[in-house]
């Protein structure tokens, strides 16, 4: 089993991306975003896929992605919320590396979410449905190799709270 990427799950809003941005800095590693891998290759934002070519097919090109980072070795990674939240696909992030659930509360996520842009799995949903749905995802995250509980935390300590757990699972190269 490969354990040399850092790969980050977890709700929208969890802090996927900024975090991993500083957790690579300070690791010197590369970072790497599924979205932004994405919306490489299908030349077009996420929005627009979801507009144009609606859920199923970002799906399904975030499966043809989750191949791609097979090739990945020693990165920080950094997934869209539902990557990891297919049968099969949390154990292939394992097989990947060290897979880290950065776990926040809902309410907290969303306000996260909310602020920080354009975000299909929110529009059109009711509070009771994206409770729902982070209810459903949480039991795909829950398979991560650590947890770093992220409520009321800035990034710096999110940061250093993951470096931590990373640490004292002995991850090689932390």
């Amino acid at each position: 089993m490969r354990l040399d990427n850092v790969i980050l799950v977890g709700f929208m809003g969890a802090g996927k991306s900024v975090c991993g941005r500083l957790l690579a800095r300070r690791l010197g590693r590369c970072f790497v975003e599924t979205d932004d891998m994405i919306t490489a290759a299908a030349g077009r934002s996420i929005p627009e896929i979801f507009r144009e070519d609606g859920e199923a097919r970002f799906r399904a090109l975030e499966g043809e992605i989750l191949e791609a980072i097979r090739l990945k070795s020693g990165d920080v990674i950094a997934t869209g919320g539902g990557l990891p939240c297919r049968e099969g696909r949390m154990q292939t992030l394992r097989e990947l590396g060290t897979v880290v659930w950065l776990r926040g509360d809902l309410p907290e996520l969303l306000e996260r979410a909310r602020r920080s842009g354009d975000r299909p799995m929110l529009l059109g949903r009711t509070p009771e449905e994206i409770a729902a749905l982070y209810r459903e995802r949480e039991a795909y995250y829950g398979r991560a190799h650590l947890t770093v509980d992220t409520a009321g935390l800035s990034v710096d300590a999110s940061v250093r709270r993951l470096l931590a757990r990373l640490r004292e699972a002995h991850v090689a190269r932390v």
